[in-house]
């Protein structure tokens, strides 16, 4: 795999500001390009001839400041940058059409990773993206705290997988953020089997074993350790290792997923997403 353009998608909240530090990051390991993406959407129609231009014109020309200044900290740091804002259309689309424009990108969002009624009515744009996305998704989660150390590199990644074709599809992944800094690997599975130990459940860990082996450098190879626990709440279960391990990446595969499906309930992936300590990366399948 290749990463030549990383697109963050923000609304200048929090959790875009900390998605924009993680991007600044990644940009720096694989000399990469980044464009800065803000969906405005314009105000609700409504009956009333009431004279909003002004008030658009305002909000339109300060979204466009922040843009110029994200392009600024991102030249500062050495990074190739540009902005780019689309006017109208839903953002999780509007976000997916841009990124299919792109050659090799990396899509870095945040997320307030919200429940509730409100993520019924508004939906998570960030779990919409990373399910309908056909490249690579980094999301930044509330809990994330982004370190301000000059190294940019990810030094111990977790991969949590349960050997499904999905989870197997992020392997590359784990490759691709392995080599510039040999960093430590955890691939962790969450068992129902009652002997986890099992030789049948080790076993199962051989594809990884084969494919890590193949695409890493053999300097590295054995830098990687397999790991097998339970627990009820797989998610609890992935957000307790990212924390003991400690992982500065969490590595995943996801199933892809319709619009209203990923409005309608949290799904493991994005429950991991929603408590995890260090930015989760995804690919769907």
């Amino acid at each position: 795999m290749t990463l030549d353009q990383i697109v963050v998608a923000t609304d200048f909240s929090p959790a875009s500001i900390s998605a924009l530090l993680i991007a600044n990051r990644v940009a720096r390991i694989f000399q990469a390009k980044v464009t800065v993406l803000h969906v405005f959407q314009y105000l609700a129609q409504h009956r009333y001839k009431v004279p909003v231009d002004w008030m658009i014109k305002t909000i339109r020309r300060e979204v466009q400041e922040k843009l110029a200044e994200d392009k600024r900290s991102l030249c500062e740091a050495g990074i190739e940058s540009e902005v780019r804002m689309i006017e109208g259309g839903v953002p999780a689309q509007e976000i997916l059409n841009f990124a299919q424009s792109c050659a090799n990108p990396l899509l870095v969002i945040g997320t307030h990773a919200v429940g509730g009624m409100e993520r019924f009515v508004l939906g998570s744009t960030a779990e919409e993206v990373l399910r309908q996305a056909s490249c690579p998704v980094m999301t930044v989660g509330p809990h994330v705290s982004v370190p301000t150390c000059i190294n940019p590199y990810f030094h111990k990644i977790l991969y949590a997988t349960d050997f499904s074709e999905a989870s197997l599809a992020a392997v590359p992944l784990v490759i691709e953020f392995q080599r510039p800094s040999a960093a430590s690997i955890r691939i962790l599975h969450v068992s129902n089997n009652t002997d986890p130990q099992s030789i049948a459940e080790e076993q199962r860990f051989d594809p990884i074993r084969k494919t890590l082996s193949e695409g890493l450098d053999h300097l590295c190879v054995g830098s990687e350790e397999y790991v097998i626990s339970q627990g009820e709440v797989i998610s609890q279960v992935v957000v307790n290792e990212a924390d003991h391990f400690p992982a500065d990446l969490l590595i995943l595969g996801v199933r892809r997923a319709s619009a209203y499906a990923a409005h309608v309930s949290p799904k493991t992936a994005f429950q991991i997403i929603a408590a995890a300590p260090c930015p989760v990366l995804s690919v769907s399948s």
